[in-house]
């Protein structure tokens, strides 16, 4: 496995990278030497990696316990983790315990917050099996579940012991996953890494299969674009707030349509929705609007909100975004990240957020509520035709 060190301010912990390496992911963990490895995944993980991992540490290192939480978004929640909490407990856990966290984005979080409650802070290792996971939410010291108005409000920073990851996992994630895993890196490389876009546009492919050396070069773009940002910012409320571009209409309809909008592809919608407040501000040209349905639409996501998806609620949990007290917004306007050019921030008193009209921010979120006709020209498109 290549290792990586995240710094972060005075924050540093390894990334471990490798290809078909779950022997040495046991070994990383049993070198550790911890009392007890509380290993907590979904029910789906647990099947695939959970037992062959437990019982591969038990017999190395000692006691594993295997917990497992329901699936999905709407499951990110308080009542999980008191669930969970209370049976860590009852298998034993104690200040020496390491808390493996083996899965994606949903896993990391509940068990990130799991290991900075218990015994106020035990050791957490992650094990994530996720593109979003490897690439975006285990580089990060933020550690949340969702509250009923909205995602990620409820939490903590808390750092990981290390990463420990294995390309060989994505082999059977479903491709809707790795798919939307994709629309992070897009993310990546609109906001802070632009130098990636030629080879990233190049390569994507909306059949969602991808070569480890591929994966393997996606994941270091990765850690290099959050490295420019939070070096020197661990809480991500400088600089660090870059990594929330598309976020702000992504995470509100992720949560509207309780997780059937998976994160990264609610955040290619969230990204496009940006791209166009910002063009019609006055802020952004029409290609860059373009660039970003052409760069999304390659990672194979859908280009609009499924009709099945409550704008009400989008609109609801639009005004509990968590970016809100950064920067000083009136009632009628959201907060949020918006590029003036790929890699170009736009910036206000101080932060690397704007004041978005929220009617503008609005109408547009109505407009990717409507599906485009098959074969027919994109809204953005005949925006650019216009410009020409």
């Amino acid at each position: 496995m290549q290792v990586t060190t995240v710094t972060m301010d005075d924050v540093q912990y390894p990334y471990r990278l490798g290809t078909d390496c779950l022997d040495d992911i046991v070994t990383r963990l049993g070198e550790l030497g911890a009392s007890r490895y509380l290993v907590v995944s979904d029910p789906t993980v647990a099947e695939l990696y959970g037992q062959r991992l437990c019982e591969e540490l038990a017999a190395l290192a000692g006691p594993a316990e295997l917990i497992t939480h329901p699936s999905g978004e709407r499951n990110k929640g308080l009542p999980t983790l008191h669930d969970l909490a209370e049976e860590a407990l009852r298998r034993g856990a104690d200040r020496q315990s390491i808390v493996v966290a083996l899965g994606g984005g949903v896993t990391g979080n509940i068990a990130g917050l799991l290991a900075a409650l218990l015994f106020r802070g035990i050791r957490l290792v992650h094990v994530p099996t996720t593109v979003v996971a490897m690439l975006d939410s285990v580089l990060s010291l933020k550690q949340a579940v969702n509250a009923g108005v909205g995602k990620n409000l409820v939490g903590t920073f808390y750092q990981p012991v290390e990463v420990l990851a294995d390309t060989a996992m994505l082999r059977t994630l479903p491709v809707r996953e790795i798919r939307s895993g994709m629309c992070e890196v897009v993310k990546n490389s609109l906001a802070i890494r632009p130098s990636m876009i030629d080879q990233l546009s190049a390569g994507l492919r909306p059949d969602g299969r991808y070569p480890d050396d591929t994966m393997r070069w996606i994941i270091y773009e990765s850690l290099a674009a959050k490295a420019q940002v939070t070096a020197y910012d661990k809480y991500e409320r400088g600089e660090g707030l870059v990594l929330e571009y598309g976020h702000t209409v992504g995470h509100a309809v992720e949560h509207s349509s309780q997780g059937a909008v998976p994160h990264g592809a609610a955040v290619g919608l969230g990204m496009i929705a940006a791209a166009r407040v910002s063009h019609r501000s006055g802020w952004a040209s029409a290609e860059l609007v373009e660039l970003h349905r052409e760069l999304v639409g390659k990672t194979g996501v859908a280009l609009h909100i499924p009709s099945d998806v409550s704008l009400s609620a989008v609109r609801h949990r639009l005004a509990f975004d968590n970016k809100r007290g950064y920067l000083p917004v009136d009632a009628a306007s959201y907060p949020m990240v918006l590029l003036e050019s790929p890699g170009k921030v736009l910036r206000s008193e101080g932060t690397v957020l704007t004041a978005a009209p929220r009617d503008l921010v609005d109408s547009v979120v109505d407009e990717l509520a409507r599906a485009p006709r098959p074969g027919g020209r994109s809204a953005d498109a005949a925006v650019l035709d216009g410009a020409r």
